[in-house]
């Protein structure tokens, strides 16, 4: 489908003609019950008692006499003496949503602070409930001139301003407006300061709420919702509530004014953290803290308890000349939580002050590397109100889309943006749920528990992304596959029980780096890392027929390709093209390439500039990766470089093939094969321009041209073609070595045939590697992972034993130092002849 729409051709199917015709019916329905039955958020102002007045159009700067708005208002309690209670509402909110009652038994908000003998008033704040929509300023300053000059047409002297949520800027505002009008301020849940909102920052927030306002206003308007996404003019005096509002002065005012504060704030509020409350109560002089044990709706969940403080502050503040009262009368103390949730509690504390820009950077940087990870990872710390929500999707956002796609075959395509966005949405709201609920449970285990919950995390994460396609259930299948198969095991989970007995044989074997004193002919510590793969292939006879002719093309030349083209042309012994161009110091397979013209070695030098070998083709078709390791005195008692050796392992490779059934497409052939879908990214890079094709029926492709499990071949233990005229001709070859410098390692051969290889004949070596060279029969899905922990133990120890037999016999193995600078990239580029 995705495929369909990107070429346009989605349409032309009736079946979506049909459905875009119905949706299209349904849109139209929809804003028609919305014309005619009004809206489904605000019962008729008659039906609920609303009133109104008319007062000046408020704009920030001052107020527009020329011309009015209308402001709604509900009523409770008797006509009094003493200051009434005005209650704002949130946004998006209205003022019936403090006289809403869910058992008619039962009084509510409005009516609990109607029952003090005081009156009472919810006011629909300008764009908002039955309050004139539409409005040119929805800012909570002109929201507070708006709401002072409400106080003059009803002509009330002073008011107890109660802010819920949003409208705490209008609270602000009007202490700082008209202090002498404001007999006391309570902020219930509010916003505040403007370095407790969200990001921080004025600019992100902003640009955050410009860029939902598209999604907010206009997307619903081609919805069916009938309604229960609120009406258009709601929706944008939402967004514009906050587009229109500077926090910016709150901080200052709220440190300058002496109107009395209560803050009344829920521990557990997920909209407006709790540790906002503590800095603003800090920040005010003259407040009083309270935290309950609540979240946000604290008017509906506690409507008693939060009406009784509220009228208590009230009562003492009906004379102006009461002091505040100061404290902070904490309710319900902050959990401190144990072990790894207390680290994500401490890192919190932190990153709540960051700028918005470091932490976008630093998810998308983590993003980019482990998106799964990171996601669960930031969604843990978003639920504990530390990270705004916004500012994590912006970097998971960013770090996606400079990853990739996650799912094989989706890059490129028109989607790939809609699917990032759509998925880090989504994910960072499921990770945010999550990491709510495991912190709940912060103290349980001493708090480990949340360390096998982030695993469990983050594999359902990625069965979540990846269920809803054919590709993605095909990789939830390969991951199967892999996690059941040491094959595909991660290189740590292979090599833990061995590095587990490195301590073991650097005891017995006196010295931790001693197997480095392996293969003195091989730089690096025997061939350890980075060693030249052309420089240990000149080291073995240059007439032998048994070793493909090998040449450096070294870096920063002044015209490379033609100094290798003349090669290729002007030395027979490289027998033209084809010929295989590979780094010098290549890993894995990655980076090889067939040239089969000059044109081709041009285009490969040209993006490869480190060192790069030309090396004659061997037509093969067999590759075999052969190990050899040379005997230990305990088998043979002459001096070490005399000895003979022996093959511990035969690797047969085995390049893989397609074959089609003149129905399904590459790409679904890919997806369906229970191997070749553990490296179908592999396999959809290589082939990105075919994916598409359809194969006849019998029809081969091969996916594997390299004799590398990591670019797609399959290992074979080749056991069998293990002969005394084989070992004998290895043997020769390994002797054969300038100065008999070569103890342990893998020769990765060509062969003509099996038959011919058994009897030591028809093969050619296009590697010699050294002393970190592996056993590769160790990947055979035959083998189970106990032997392959087995033999690469065993190996590992031959190496300690020949290392230390080779120090005894004057060579040197690498320090301590010179070892850790090889691993950091500081190799002692030299060879160590006894």
């Amino acid at each position: 489908m995705i495929r369909r729409f990107a070429r346009g051709t989605v349409f032309r199917s009736p079946r979506t003609k049909w459905v875009v015709g119905f949706y299209c019916l349904l849109v139209i329905a929809s804003h028609a019950v919305q014309l005619t039955a009004g809206s489904m958020w605000s019962p008729p102002a008659n039906a609920i008692g609303a009133q109104s007045v008319e007062v000046p159009t408020p704009r920030a700067d001052g107020n527009d006499a020329r011309d009015t708005i209308r402001l709604s208002y509900l009523e409770r309690g008797p006509a009094s003496s003493l200051p009434p209670i005005l209650l704002l509402h949130g946004s998006p909110g209205q003022a019936y949503d403090y006289a809403f009652q869910r058992d008619p038994r039962t009084p509510s908000f409005l009516d609990r602070l109607g029952a003090s003998g005081r009156r009472a008033y919810a006011v629909d704040l300008p764009g908002f409930g039955h309050s004139q929509a539409w409005v040119p300023d929805y800012s909570s300053k002109a929201n507070a001139r708006a709401l002072v000059s409400m106080l003059d047409a009803l002509d009330i002297d002073r008011v107890h301003v109660v802010c819920w949520s949003n409208s705490g800027g209008a609270g602000l505002w009007m202490s700082e407006l008209a202090p002498d009008r404001v007999a006391s301020l309570t902020l219930l849940a509010a916003v505040g300061a403007q370095e407790t909102e969200g990001s921080g920052s004025f600019w992100f927030e902003h640009a955050k709420y410009a860029l939902g306002l598209p999604f907010v206003v206009a997307l619903p308007e081609i919805m069916p919702h009938f309604g229960l996404l609120g009406p258009t003019s709601l929706r944008f005096a939402f967004i514009r509530s906050f587009l229109d509002t500077d926090q910016r002065p709150l901080a200052d005012i709220m440190a300058q004014t002496r109107v009395p504060t209560l803050i009344l704030h829920g521990r557990h509020d997920f909209l407006i953290a709790d540790w906002a409350a503590e800095y603003h109560h800090d920040l005010m002089p003259s407040s009083r803290l309270v935290m309950m044990d609540g979240m946000h709706f604290l008017p509906f969940l506690h409507p008693a308890a939060t009406a009784a403080e509220i009228l208590a502050h009230a009562e003492r503040h009906d004379l102006a000349s009461v002091p505040p009262l100061t404290g902070y009368d904490d309710r319900s103390p902050r959990v401190a939580l144990l072990g790894p949730s207390a680290v994500v509690q401490h890192i919190g504390e932190h990153v709540r002050w960051w700028p918005w820009w470091v932490l976008a950077a630093l998810l998308a940087l983590g993003a980019w590397r482990k998106p799964t990870t990171v996601t669960l990872a930031a969604g843990v710390i978003v639920s504990t109100g530390d990270l705004d929500f916004g500012v994590a999707f912006a970097g998971l956002v960013m770090g996606r889309l400079v990853r990739g796609a996650e799912i094989p075959g989706t890059q490129g395509r028109c989607a790939f943006v809609t699917l990032v966005l759509v998925w880090s949405l989504v994910s960072l709201m499921i990770a945010s749920i999550f990491g709510s609920v495991m912190l709940e449970n912060g103290t349980r285990f001493g708090g480990w528990l949340l360390v096998p919950g982030l695993v469990i995390g983050v594999l359902a994460l990625r069965f979540v992304q990846h269920i809803w396609t054919r590709v993605g259930r095909a990789g939830i299948k390969a991951a199967i596959t892999q996690t059941l198969n040491h094959e595909w095991w991660p290189t740590w989970a292979l090599y833990l029980p061995t590095v587990l007995h490195i301590p073991l044989f650097a005891l017995r074997y006196r010295g931790l780096t001693v197997f480095t004193a392996c293969n003195p002919g091989i730089e690096n510590g025997g061939g350890f890392v980075g060693e030249s793969k052309s420089a240990i292939m000149t080291q073995l006879p240059a007439d032998c027929h048994r070793v493909l002719r090998t040449v450096a093309i070294d870096a920063g030349g002044p015209d490379r390709a033609s100094a290798a083209i003349d090669l290729i042309e002007n030395d027979p012994t490289l027998g033209g093209y084809p010929i295989v161009l590979k780094p010098d110091a290549g890993q894995r397979g990655i980076g090889v390439h067939l040239a089969r013209c000059e044109q081709d070695v041009r285009d490969y030098i040209g993006v490869n500039h480190a060192p790069v070998v030309v090396q004659a083709f061997h037509a093969g078709p067999g590759e075999a990766g052969i190990f050899w390791m040379r005997k230990t005195k305990a088998d043979d008692p002459r001096p070490i470089h005399e000895r003979d050796g022996f093959i511990s392992s035969i690797t047969l490779k085995r390049f893989q093939c397609l074959e089609g059934d003149g129905k399904r497409t590459i790409r679904q052939l890919i997806i369906d094969h229970p191997r070749y879908r553990c490296q179908m990214k592999l396999f959809f890079e290589r082939f990105t321009d075919r994916l598409d094709d359809v194969l006849g029926d019998g029809e081969r492709l091969q996916l594997s041209f390299m004799g590398n499990h990591a670019q797609g071949t399959l290992f074979v233990d080749g056991a069998s073609l293990h002969s005394p005229a084989l070992e004998q001709a290895i043997n020769n070859l390994a002797r054969s070595y300038a100065n008999d410098g070569f103890d342990f390692g893998r020769f990765d051969i060509r062969f003509e045939n099996e038959e011919s290889l058994k009897r030591g004949q028809g093969f050619a070596v296009l590697e010699a590697n050294g002393t970190t060279s592996e056993p590769t029969n160790i990947y055979d899905p035959a083998h189970s992972p106990m032997f392959a922990w087995r033999t690469l133990r065993e190996h590992w120890e031959q190496m300690y034993r020949i290392g230390r037999e080779r120090v005894e016999s004057g060579a040197a193995a690498l320090s301590t130092a010179q070892f850790i600078g090889l691993i950091v990239g500081r190799p002692p580029r030299r060879s160590r002849h006894n």
